[in-house]
């Protein structure tokens, strides 16, 4: 009795940690922490507050953003966590601000334009879609299909503005299975090089200066196989230094 007792305990224990590491290894392949976030948030009535779609980092920066001046010769780099964690004021000059927000979407980015559309800036540096594919599980058209919009609103309330379409970066797959396939970031990049003309915009190819020879995001640019070291804000600086124009003395 007690042998069997013993086996259905460990046979229990077993079952138990076999279904937590599937359940981990499913989330991870929905987007992780922020998949698990997303889900936990529609539990809730969304009544309970007007901030409840999306995380509260995401307002606390938006509100930051509402509070901090911008002037008509500033530079934005616009986009989500690979543009929140760059340090451009000091890779490219005080006049450039960061208006990343980590785990941005083309929608979130929608959601928060107006600041940047008041203030008429000289240039706009936009990265943004690759948490629409992997965090939102959006297709290649409908995450163009929001891409456009912000797009279409640059285009008709800051006319004057440069705004330069830069292309989503390559993930490593070995380092983490759950990233997005780089067969659909080839795809969102080509729509969005094709988006850029049609909106007379320029369109920067990051994509292509950090992959390695298997055309994954080389590892010597990344620890987690999505964003960014140090060494690989060094190659995105050297790009963009080529379009950006000097401060007014």
């Amino acid at each position: 009795m007690i042998n069997q007792t013993t086996s259905f305990l460990i046979l229990s224990s077993l079952l138990n940690i076999l279904f937590f590491i599937a359940l981990a290894l499913f989330i991870a392949k929905k987007g992780g922490i922020s998949y698990l976030f997303n889900k936990v948030l529609h539990i809730f009535p969304k009544k309970k507050s007007k901030h409840f779609d999306y995380p509260p980092y995401y307002w606390h920066k938006k509100s930051q953003f509402e509070k901090l001046p911008l002037s008509e010769s500033d530079i934005i780099m616009l986009g989500d966590s690979i543009t929140d964690e760059g340090e451009w004021t000091e890779l490219l000059g005080l006049n450039v601000k960061n208006r990343g927000i980590s785990g941005d979407t083309t929608e979130r980015i929608l959601h928060r334009l107006n600041t940047i559309l008041e203030s008429k800036t000289k240039q706009i540096f936009l990265m943004i879609g690759i948490n629409d594919l992997i965090n939102d599980g959006k297709s290649v058209t409908a995450t163009l299909e929001q891409y456009k919009n912000i797009l279409r609103e640059f285009q008709e309330k800051i006319p004057k503005t440069k705004v330069f379409v830069q292309s989503v970066l390559p993930v490593n797959n070995k380092l983490y299975l759950y990233w997005q396939d780089n067969n659909n970031v080839l795809k969102l990049n080509s729509g969005l090089k094709k988006l850029a003309k049609e909106f007379n915009y320029e369109y920067i190819d990051i994509f292509s200066l950090l992959l390695d020879s298997e055309n994954q995001l080389d590892a010597q640019y990344t620890v987690d196989g999505l964003h960014l070291n140090g060494q690989a804000y060094l190659v995105w600086k050297a790009v963009l230094e080529k379009y950006m124009v000097a401060p007014e003395p």
